[in-house]
């Protein structure tokens, strides 16, 4: 089917005078004062929504509701277990032992509720962060026949496969989605909340901050027009829908050929900067690679997906593969190490870098002064941590044989 230009014109057009609008009418309400996006906190899986729906569910919170919440969201995902909600407590990044993918078993289950008796749910929290292998194979294996396992992501859907293995969906766990299923529990917790003002305009913030990560309007009237317009414009609408995708991965990767242009103009051999080809998997990025470091690489990484994750650079250099003990000391005296880089068992030191977890902050992908002054940015960083590391990384074994 061939679409018309002028129509996918036409809809661009209807579609910018209703987001316009949109706009108005929440400056004149104040929702565009929000303290998850103005804290900078609106992505963080664990750090902001396991914690503020950790604290919702749990009969022992700050809310002082009870149990209430928790038997909202419960009814409204369908449970038919037998989970105490009066005995129930929250527990966050619960630790169910050393992770073992071999035996599928082990790891952090990000929000658990269990009761006296031992029966639980578990909730595995998806913002933007990829699927960790025999995840969810791992959480079902979990106090096997007392525990339910719920996957939420922002637009709802199965686990991949490498996650849940040949586990079923709607079997052997549920999904569940921001968009719907905690839209839905979260307009419930509000009428309950009524008479409770700073625990209701809490709320009420949190769910604007579902509907921007999931790109809903929060006025119920313009959600209808936006309906009715697609309606009359599918076809355009379609081919919209099915380009925003790829556009913005071709954005991304405009930017990292940008970042390694810049890279290649200071860096010569024996230094080596290479880029992944498909931005859509997990984990890709830029590599920066010097002949003397033994696969130890300066790394611009996607987390887990570049074009739609908070990304960060550092030292990738598996503990696995490498004693984490020889490098650090190799680099104490690396000053541009000192602050503000973390440790995880991949990465001796990262830091996060490019944000492009939500539309607005994307949106520098598609302004090219905006973009070419974060690939300078960038570009300086990950030069400027190459060289000083250049000699402390030189000629690290490997641990294996």
């Amino acid at each position: 089917m061939s679409i018309e230009i002028e129509s996918v014109k036409m809809l661009l057009r209807s579609a910018r005078n209703i987001s316009d609008h949109q706009q108005e009418i929440q400056k004149l309400r104040g929702e565009t004062f929000n303290v998850f996006s103005i804290l900078k906190i609106e992505a963080y899986e664990n750090g902001t929504h396991s914690a503020f729906l950790g604290e919702l569910l749990n009969p022992e919170g700050s809310h002082m509701c009870g149990a209430t919440f928790l038997k909202l969201f419960l009814q409204i995902v369908g449970y038919k277990g037998k989970l105490d909600v009066e005995t129930a407590n929250v527990v966050l990044e619960k630790f169910i032992g050393s992770r073992d993918d071999k035996l599928k078993v082990g790891g952090r289950i990000d929000i658990y509720v269990v009761d006296q008796a031992g029966f639980s749910i578990s909730i595995e929290n998806k913002i933007y962060a990829g699927d960790q292998y025999a995840q969810i194979e791992r959480y079902v294996n979990h106090n096997k026949d007392k525990n339910k396992v719920y996957y939420l992501t922002l637009q709802g859907g199965a686990s991949s496969e490498g996650s849940s293995g040949e586990l079923r969906e709607e079997h052997d766990y549920n999904s569940i989605s921001y968009k719907s299923t905690v839209l839905q529990w979260l307009d419930k917790c509000l009428k309950e909340s009524a008479e409770h003002a700073i625990l209701r305009e809490s709320i009420r913030q949190y769910i604007f901050l579902i509907k921007k990560l999931t790109n809903q309007l929060t006025d119920s009237k313009m959600e209808k027009a936006i309906e009715s317009l697609i309606r009359s414009n599918y076809a355009a609408a379609k081919v919209l829908a099915s380009n925003i995708y790829k556009l913005e991965v071709s954005a991304t990767y405009d930017l990292l050929l940008e970042i390694k242009s810049l890279i290649d103009e200071e860096l010569k051999a024996p230094w080596e900067i290479s880029l992944d080809d498909d931005l859509t998997q997990s984990w890709t990025g830029l590599h920066i690679t010097h002949k003397d470091w033994n696969g130890i690489e300066v790394k611009l990484e996607g987390y887990s997906k570049m074009p739609w994750g908070n990304n960060y650079y550092g030292i990738a250099a598996t503990e696995a593969r490498y004693d984490r003990s020889i490098l650090i000391k190799r680099c104490a005296e690396v000053s541009i190490l000192r602050s503000g880089f973390i440790q995880s068992k991949h990465w001796p030191y990262y830091r996060y870098v490019l944000d492009f977890s939500t539309d607005e902050k994307r949106a520098i992908l598609f302004d090219q002064a905006k973009k070419s002054a974060a690939a300078r940015e960038v570009a300086n960083k990950l030069i400027d941590l190459a060289k000083a590391c250049e000699q402390p990384l030189a000629r690290i074994e490997t641990l294996e044989k």
